[in-house]
């Protein structure tokens, strides 16, 4: 960002190729689409860009960048209204896979299948959480912010923001138990000759 202000503007892409990724998936998740995820993302990019000369460098880059991206994910959500809570991930407007690259250690089939109930799972979960701590939760492990820019990107206390993560983990927790309790097998019948009406 510094060669950047210092007006070599083409090494912007360096951080756009950077930071695209953990971006979109904590906007997806924001916004339960990729579609407005994508233009939360490009919206951030575009306004970063814009207001480059504003950028303070003593302060974190990564949270100031970070700050705009939730900016923009609550402009969007506003704007689009509370349709932006989809049902899941795995509909059909956000089951593209987040990073165009091309890998060549591509799951099988199933294990796409799994990683995307598990992230449908996960998303579900994350929106019966209260928004900021579902927002420190993706910030901490989406985007791998430490605490202190998690509370610097949310404008709040580092306490605040050790709190939401703290706490939304706990809330998490007890929601895996419940889903583990509703989906567990029924207990089998102990009663003499097995199965209910069936042979010994």
């Amino acid at each position: 960002m510094l060669r950047v202000l210092g007006g070599d503007v083409d090494c912007f892409a360096e951080l756009v190729a950077r930071y695209r990724r953990p971006l979109l998936r904590v906007a997806t998740g924001r916004l339960g689409r990729l579609d407005w995820a994508e233009e939360a993302v490009q919206e951030t990019f575009l306004a970063a860009f814009r207001s480059r000369e504003t950028f303070d460098p003593e302060r974190s880059f990564r949270t100031w960048l970070w700050t705009i991206l939730l900016n923009q994910c609550r402009a969007i959500g506003a704007k689009r209204g509370k349709a932006s809570q989809v049902a899941c991930w795995s509909d059909n407007a956000v089951a593209a896979p987040i990073d165009d690259a091309v890998c060549c250690d591509r799951p099988s089939p199933l294990g796409e299948l799994l990683a995307r109930e598990r992230a449908d799972l996960l998303e579900q979960s994350l929106l019966q959480l209260s928004p900021a701590q579902a927002d420190a939760l993706r910030l901490r492990f989406f985007g791998e912010l430490k605490f202190q820019e998690i509370a610097d990107a949310m404008g709040c206390s580092l306490l605040t923001a050790k709190n939401r993560v703290k706490w939304g983990l706990l809330r998490l927790a007890d929601l895996a138990k419940g889903n583990a309790r509703d989906h567990a097998e029924p207990s089998c019948d102990n009663s003499p000759g097995g199965l209910p009406g069936g042979p010994e």
